[in-house]
């Protein structure tokens, strides 16, 4: 599956990713792969070895066996070694004008500001919601009521009180989602995946060591979905109306899915991971299929593709934000699409 940023060079050869058996962590590699092809930590502790696109390794983990702290120091290093850099959070902050660090705070903040331009939020019904009685199209006003009534999709994808009107509920849930798992290895795929035949995604499980975690991820945002690529945590779909018809039935979707139908990138297509334990622990909510006729089925798509679109979330307006240049001098990341 493609992406809109260029990947990080690997320093190692393979990369390892920590699984889970019960609540025990262990991490896995290639069978056969001599231990001197191993990416370690001074402990021994085996890792995913990525760089920082210079030929740098990311810092290893400290005493609590986390990244997050020597990662944000060398980044905060980073910006404070580089004079732009501090003229320009000079002109925001006092004090690193007058000769202290920028600390992570500052950098926090800086990225907030950013962050919050990508809020796209007025979509034609937020634009309803305040009196504009026309920014509704007929069907997509038909498919409000669907997604808000008798299809229940507003049970999970909420917008009420901690969902801030982003169409999620925020909780982890499973949804019988098919388990795409390329082969590991060069030219198939560089993730070796959970169960025993490593073609199996543990999802929330893999955060909290917990087995009634499994298969459970976060329920997604649907705001301007008219413009993603793909679809659920692999993006097994790459068809909003085949992610709809998914939720209508999730046991007839997934034991029949296809991934060569479904669309998804050549490399993604080779394997499927077993869907029986997922479906045996599905959501309670999605258990029983709802039944809709064409039309009705047309409106939903229509008020989920159209009615939450917010056209600044488009390609042509992003593009815009990607800089032609960076203090630092180091290159800047090409996004797909865009000149």
């Amino acid at each position: 599956m493609t992406h809109g940023f260029r990947p990080a060079r690997l320093c190692s050869a393979t990369c390892y990713r920590r699984r889970l058996t019960s609540r025990r962590r262990r991490w896995s590699k290639l069978p056969g792969l001599p231990e001197s092809a191993v990416p370690t930590t001074s402990d021994g502790t085996l890792f995913c070895q990525f760089d920082d696109g210079l030929g740098e390794i990311v810092p290893s983990p400290d005493a609590t066996g986390f990244r997050n702290k020597p990662i944000r120091r060398k980044g905060l290093e980073l910006l404070n070694h580089d004079p732009e850099y501090r003229r320009l959070f000079g002109e925001l902050f006092p004090e690193v004008a007058g000769g202290k660090p920028i600390d992570f705070t500052m950098f926090g903040l800086a990225i907030a500001e950013f962050e919050l331009t990508l809020t796209f939020a007025n979509a034609p019904i937020d634009r309803f919601a305040r009196g504009q009685r026309d920014a509704m199209t007929d069907s997509e006003k038909r498919g409000a009521l669907l997604f808000f009534g008798r299809a229940r999709c507003v049970t999970c994808h909420a917008v009420a009180g901690d969902a801030n009107e982003m169409f999620t509920d925020v909780k982890n849930r499973v949804v019988g989602v098919p388990q795409v798992a390329p082969y590991f290895g060069v030219g198939t795929g560089n993730m070796i995946f959970d169960g025993p035949g490593q073609d199996e995604d543990f999802g929330l499980e893999q955060v909290t060591g917990n087995r009634a975690d499994r298969y459970k991820f976060r329920t997604a945002p649907l705001r301007n979905l008219a413009v993603a690529p793909a679809f659920f945590h692999n993006g097994a779909f790459t068809r909003l109306e085949d992610a709809i018809r998914h939720h209508l039935d999730v046991d007839e979707s997934a034991r029949h899915y296809n991934p060569v139908a479904a669309g998804v990138a050549l490399d993604l297509t080779h394997r499927l991971g077993p869907i029986e334990p997922v479906l045996g622990r599905l959501d309670r909510k999605l258990r029983n299929p709802i039944e809709l006729n064409r039309t009705e089925f047309s409106d939903l798509v229509a008020f989920v593709r159209d009615g939450l679109l917010d056209e600044r979330a488009r390609r042509e307006h992003l593009c815009k934000l990607v800089p032609r240049s960076v203090p630092s001098g180091s290159p800047v990341l090409q996004f797909q699409g865009c000149p």
